[in-house]
């Protein structure tokens, strides 16, 4: 479905495509030239986030510091904006973990994201044997909206702070740089370093991947949850997009993360073309 029942030119494509791949999927893209959101989504789940979750925890930290005297990042500790970056552009674990913890865990997070709002993601509560965070569960409609919190001008967060979370999404390390970046940096998105960036298109993302954690073996067994979420501007485009795919094939060694980052940039540079601009 999308927004007046109509999928219209920015999801041309993407239905048919979708089926010839595997995987359970859903897209959210918002459209900042047209103020549209459209929505497209296979099944009626919500999946789990992985790694992505980690932009809503930086939109919490972003939240807590804004209100202090001075500016982001100079009114932070070093030692936030130390785990902030390598969460962010690394992917760190143990920095998300940390971030996650001492800002309250899922109770303070589900609560920001009263702010936002999002409406179907629950946040993931650590365990005596699980961090909690990586098994959050929400949709792709709600992560575009945490994604456009960062992107455009909103009561949720200051622009210095904007400006800092986007900063560390525009820098994630070339190894991590796949899924939406494709397209709008070109159509050559193979590993190790995926898309080249394109000085004239601005790309802020974060990726996750995990095996399913309905998956009791944990090994290349189990099949794959992959997301890219983030915001693009340049070319005469300006999006929101979020892609979400559950149940990528099981494989050897990363073959499930693969699949599903090649269906996330099928999806990503279909879109962009779809945007490009009438003369």
């Amino acid at each position: 479905a999308a927004q007046a029942g109509n999928l219209g030119r920015p999801l041309r494509g993407i239905g048919d495509y979708l089926r010839s791949r595997k995987g359970v999927a859903q897209v959210a893209l918002f459209n900042r030239v047209t103020g549209r959101t459209y929505l497209l989504r296979d099944g009626t789940s919500t999946q789990y986030t992985a790694s992505i979750v980690k932009a809503d925890i930086l939109s919490l930290w972003l939240r807590r510091y804004q209100s202090r005297p001075g500016t982001i990042p100079a009114s932070m500790p070093y030692s936030i904006t130390y785990l902030l970056q390598n969460m962010i552009t690394m992917s760190d674990n143990v920095a998300a973990t940390s971030l996650f913890y001492f800002s309250g865990g899922c109770t303070t997070l589900s609560l920001f994201n009263t702010l936002i709002p999002t409406r179907h993601t629950h946040v993931g509560c650590e365990t005596p044997t699980y961090y909690g965070w990586g098994n959050t569960t929400t949709t792709a409609a709600d992560q575009a909206r945490i994604v456009r919190t960062l992107a455009y001008p909103n009561d949720v967060l200051a622009p210095d702070a904007r400006e800092y979370g986007l900063h560390l999404m525009e820098s994630v390390e070339p190894s991590q740089r796949w899924g939406i970046s494709c397209g709008p940096w070109g159509t050559s998105c193979g590993p190790p370093d995926y898309a080249t960036p394109d000085p004239g298109v601005t790309v802020a993302l974060k990726n996750g991947w995990k095996y399913l954690p309905t998956c009791a073996r944990q090994d290349d067994s189990c099949p794959w949850q992959v997301n890219s979420i983030g915001w693009v501007h340049g070319h005469g485009r300006d999006y929101v997009l979020a892609v979400l795919i559950t149940d990528d094939p099981a494989g050897p060694g990363t073959a499930g993360l693969d699949y599903g980052i090649t269906t996330i940039q099928g999806v990503s540079q279909r879109i962009w073309h779809n945007l490009q601009p009438h003369p």
